[in-house]
């Protein structure tokens, strides 16, 4: 079949063979093709050579990366959003107001003889405010657009022998964790993914925090308190035959000041006499964990999937972080007094970062670094 490159993905003419059989005429049809001048595609050569002929921008190519390996409900959803543009509009408005402002300083510097009293007047400036605002609220967006690409980070956390690896395999519904009688047995970390409900969960298990002079176990509970800041959640698990005691409130009084989504988890239901209402409780023991996967799952259903600021990479968080920086630099030089010949470098500058966020054709070392984690024929 013939497609014509004005109506096809790839921007090129394209023939598609369809052929009868299994894979040995498959091989055999290949095998002639490639006898005769074709060679196989690289990992994202179709949608580089879309990119290149203008047909999609960077932010569709990677969303088409993002569709091909997203393994949750909510991946797939956020992926085929960005596909369809909204994201791309949304970052072309932002060079559109910039452009409008770049115009106006350019006009004050390529025309001195004009006597423009203040060519940073209080609507320009706070027009520029706006931009830098918008931007903003992209960069803490993206904490929700990381939860949902990289898994929202759960941190267990409390004394020894309380149950933490118990309660990870329970939920893993696998031995990950080494599960003993022993205080101390869990010593570095432990990482694994969970999905549940259209989300993808990743939990670390850490070492009991305890008082300790053995060196090895005290760097794992170094690393248990380094745990909370890099978390989204963490769960303090409890042994309601033991009292709480410091160490317990510096792990929740740590967490509640670094505004971490925090649960705390009464272990060993069953050996509990009388249950409050008010606490969550759990058994390990006998896999009675439903009401803590409900209460994951609840923290996080309102996740709107439907906001076009969401960019969810690592390359779009640091160009937006860079125009960030640029507008900062600019409005700064505004504050300071300086000329609008020296504010408009870092406006062009931020102008440019967000230029790079839908792409263009002249990287090539970005082009080769981004297409080569595709698939092949994608």
């Amino acid at each position: 079949m013939w497609f014509l490159g004005t109506n096809n993905f790839v921007g090129e003419d394209t023939v598609e063979i369809n052929c009868h059989g299994g894979v040995v005429i498959t091989n055999r049809i290949l095998e002639l093709l490639l006898a005769n001048g074709a060679r196989l595609a690289e990992p994202g050569e179709f949608s580089r050579r879309s990119f290149l002929n203008g047909k999609i921008d960077l932010i569709k190519a990677e969303a088409i990366n993002d569709l091909i390996h997203a393994s949750t409900v909510s991946q797939t959803k956020l992926a085929i959003k960005k596909f369809d543009g909204k994201t791309s509009l949304y970052i072309q408005e932002l060079k559109k107001e910039l452009s409008f402002l770049i115009g106006e300083m350019e006009v004050s510097i390529d025309y001195p003889e004009y006597d423009f009293d203040n060519p940073f007047n209080d609507k320009l400036t706070a027009r520029l405010k706006q931009i830098r605002n918008k931007i903003n609220q992209t960069i803490e967006l993206s904490q929700t657009s990381r939860m949902i690409f990289e898994g929202i980070k759960i941190a267990i956390l409390g004394k020894p022998n309380v149950g933490k690896s118990s309660i990870l395999n329970s939920i893993l519904e696998e031995d990950k964790a080494i599960v003993t009688d022993i205080a101390g047995t869990t010593r570095d970390i432990v990482e694994a993914m969970w999905q549940y409900k259209g989300l993808l969960f990743k939990f670390v298990d850490t070492a009991g925090i305890r008082e300790t002079k053995e060196k090895i176990e005290k760097i794992g509970i170094d690393k248990s308190f380094e745990q909370i800041d890099k978390a989204d959640v963490v769960l303090h698990i409890y042994d309601p035959s033991q009292k709480n005691d410091e160490f317990d409130e510096q792990i929740k009084s740590k967490a509640l000041s670094l505004n971490k989504v925090y649960i705390q988890v009464i272990n060993k239901k069953d050996l509990v006499e009388n249950i409050d209402n008010n606490l969550l409780y759990v058994s390990a023991k006998q896999n009675d964990l439903d009401e803590l996967k409900e209460k994951l799952v609840s923290v996080f259903k309102n996740i709107d999937l439907n906001n076009d600021q969401y960019v969810n990479n690592s390359r779009q968080l640091a160009l937006i972080k860079q125009a960030q920086k640029s507008l900062d630099d600019a409005l700064n030089s505004i504050e300071n007094g300086y000329d609008p010949d020296v504010v408009i470098i870092d406006l062009r500058q931020a102008w440019s970062h967000l230029t790079d966020i839908t792409g263009r054709a002249d990287n090539e070392l970005l082009l080769d670094e981004m297409f080569k984690n595709f698939c092949l024929g994608k």
